[in-house]
């Protein structure tokens, strides 16, 4: 969750305490998780996970380990990654220009496809992955629409748009992830 929906103020800056995806290869992703898909048992820091795109296939599985298919989707250009608090996988991509998200909808109950317009680098992370925020935490979806920073999250079923930032550092949104400082952290560059 982003406290009173806005960015500190003055900024604190501080190492991410994950591995976080280089904007030199848009078409792979990390996020620590779970021990498996739809299993947090083992809280969300046991696995370093990776998604990555290979032709039309989107690949996603532990680093170091087996693979499987999540979806098929043509002409795929960028790619992010993040899971909820059950360990359901949410990825989003930019397909043809266009951005997408796939993740579990409740109300299906179901994995789906929703589409955004004029999104520019979606961003996936679970803000707060630590077990003592589990009632907080949230998918958060970073993205730049205009040249302005936004995010939506999951509570709100990606539908809420919120305004971060009207004047953020450009050159592209490369990632978000939260810091040594416990804090989640936006980082710009690249594509």
């Amino acid at each position: 969750m982003i406290p009173s929906g806005g960015l500190s103020n003055p900024a604190q800056p501080a190492e991410f305490i994950e591995k976080v995806n280089s904007t030199l290869d848009p078409l792979i992703d990390y996020e620590m998780g779970g021990i498996a898909l739809n299993d947090a048992s083992l809280g969300l820091w046991v696995r370093q996970w990776r998604v990555r795109v290979d032709g039309d296939v989107v690949y996603l599985g532990p680093e170091g380990g087996d693979e499987q298919n999540a979806f098929n989707r043509p002409g795929i250009t960028e790619v992010s990654l993040a899971f909820d608090q059950n360990m359901q996988p949410v990825i989003a991509f930019v397909q043809a220009g266009e951005a997408w998200l796939w993740w579990f909808d409740s109300s299906v109950p179901g994995m789906v496809f929703t589409q955004f317009a004029e999104m520019i680098n979606p961003r996936l992370t679970l803000d707060d992955k630590r077990p003592g925020q589990v009632g907080s935490s949230d998918v958060i979806l970073a993205y730049l629409r205009a040249g302005s920073l936004y995010y939506r999250q999951q509570r709100d079923r990606y539908q809420v748009e919120t305004l971060l930032s009207s004047t953020p550092p450009c050159g592209g949104l490369a990632c978000i992830a939260m810091t040594t400082g416990n804090r989640l952290q936006f980082a710009f560059g690249g594509a």
